[in-house]
């Protein structure tokens, strides 16, 4: 099950989300009449796809009929999280909603570059990285495996981890993958010592011809600039081997209501949690941290949901589905931080 999969996600895989359907934490629906998967997990009676149906174009309608099917049996309701704009029309034809959820760091490589007053900032952060003396490099487990820079990669994380105020998400953010990495690419960036400051896990997409910035960990007194350093070295990398795209992942709630000019009740509730939460959730800090690389462009990210209106329950699904300990689990990693500073 798994190598079909991992074959139809390679070749058909658009959104940035799609490899995530080779994570443990899914479950996977194949289509019956047509070839293609479709990535999910159910919170009570509410059924979460991550990202959009994998399949050829052509049998996407087809696909995600069968699914509409089959989710009625599981659950009560379903909502699709982190679609992209490809497939909006042919999820309104089968009775869909869609409400725009953030918006995706997006770079078109053969173009990106360090140079111009936009870029200013970032070229700061670089530079400071370089002036550090800090190095990137990847590691290729698939050429050889180097069992101590994996076991320094796991106390890397350790590291990040500890210093988070709550719980690390999932289900729309993998996982370093070391023991069976597959198509992952990991770049890591070392200090003077040449010991690891850095990691980061690149997902591909599109395709394979783009490559997103899933995870990314360093220690806490790593110089600063190397998160930028890292991902603008694996982004000339990949430049390089005539990929096409690059990218930093969506930034969750960000200007929800750009697109929704009636402002309706999802897009305001949307905004609300984006306004009132961002204490225990960043989402305004994420989104100025992508800003900061100057993105070619900004692709919008949806939910599609099954109901007139998000219901409470899909909104507690989306929050659990990727926080199991949700809101509460925020909240007190946020004060366990707080008292220790």
């Amino acid at each position: 099950m798994l190598k079909q999969a991992h074959a139809l996600v390679k070749q058909h895989g658009q959104n940035p989300v799609s490899y995530l359907a080779l994570e443990d934490d899914k479950t996977l629906y194949f289509g019956k009449e047509v070839e293609g998967v479709i990535a999910y997990g159910i919170v009570g009676r509410t059924m979460v796809v991550c990202g959009d149906p994998i399949c050829a174009p052509d049998d996407f309608v087809c696909l995600l009929t069968e699914f509409k099917d089959f989710w009625k049996k599981q659950a009560h309701q379903c909502v699709f999280l982190g679609t992209t704009d490809v497939f909006l029309e042919q999820y309104s034809m089968l009775g869909y909603q869609h409400v725009k959820y953030g918006e995706e760091a997006r770079f078109h490589l053969e173009e990106y570059q360090l140079a111009g007053g936009k870029m200013a900032r970032i070229r700061a952060d670089i530079n400071h990285a370089n002036k550090a003396g800090l190095a990137t490099y990847e590691y290729l487990p698939h050429e050889g495996r180097d069992l101590a820079l994996e076991q320094r990669m796991q106390e890397v994380s350790e590291q990040w981890l500890q210093g988070k105020t709550g719980e690390e998400l999932g289900f729309t953010l993998g996982g370093v993958g070391i023991a069976q990495p597959m198509d992952r690419r990991y770049f890591y960036a070392t200090n003077t010592a040449g010991e690891m400051v850095a990691f980061h896990v690149f997902l591909p997409f599109a395709g394979m011809n783009g490559y997103i910035a899933d995870i990314t960990r360093r220690v806490p007194d790593a110089p600063g600039g190397v998160a930028e350093k890292i991902n603008y070295d694996a982004f000339m990398t990949f430049r390089d081997e005539g990929i096409k795209w690059g990218s930093l992942g969506v930034a969750p709630l960000a200007n929800v209501l750009d697109e929704n000019e009636e402002h309706d009740v999802n897009a305001k509730a949307l905004h609300f949690i984006y306004e009132k939460f961002n204490r225990f959730y960043g989402f305004q800090t994420l989104h100025q941290a992508k800003t900061r690389y100057t993105p070619t462009a900004w692709v919008p990210s949806y939910l599609i949901y099954s109901t007139k209106n998000l219901t409470p329950q899909m909104m507690y699904a989306i929050v659990k589905i990727q926080s199991p300990g949700g809101l509460m689990g925020h909240l007190r990693g946020f004060l366990h931080k707080k008292r220790k500073r």
